[in-house]
């Protein structure tokens, strides 16, 4: 069996990324890579990583499925996605508004660099 490692997220700046990801999100973090260009950090409860890897230049964030949606690489899952709307909101995280699409509900956010990420309700 096999199971996601890390997602690989791109950022242009990585001190002020590395800050805004402890911060907003309350990732731990494990290190920076020797180079400076990349770090690795994890979430607390269950222990999936997260990297945060230095690039020239952003690469899209979102993808059109066949209706032109335009939908993020991965998503977050929460118990209440209410609660982290407002939580993330009061943190001065860019969000949409929370939306119910039937079989899911949930709202993007977005950080330093514009990468979007999906938060939809863990059912």
């Amino acid at each position: 069996m096999i199971k996601i490692g890390a997602v690989f997220i791109p950022v242009t700046n990585m001190e002020k990324s590395a800050q805004w990801y402890q911060e907003k999100l309350g990732l731990n973090p494990i290190g920076a890579w020797p180079d400076g260009n990349g770090a690795d950090f994890y979430f607390t409860e269950e222990k999936q990583y997260v990297t945060l890897i230095k690039v020239k230049k952003m690469p899209p964030t979102t993808f059109p499925d066949i209706t032109d949606f335009q939908n993020s690489n991965f998503n977050f899952t929460t118990a209440d996605v209410h609660a982290l709307h407002t939580e993330l909101k009061q943190k001065g995280v860019h969000v949409s508004e929370v939306e119910d699409h039937g079989a899911i509900t949930g709202f993007d956010f977005y950080d330093l660099d514009g990468n979007t990420f999906s938060v939809i309700i863990d059912s």
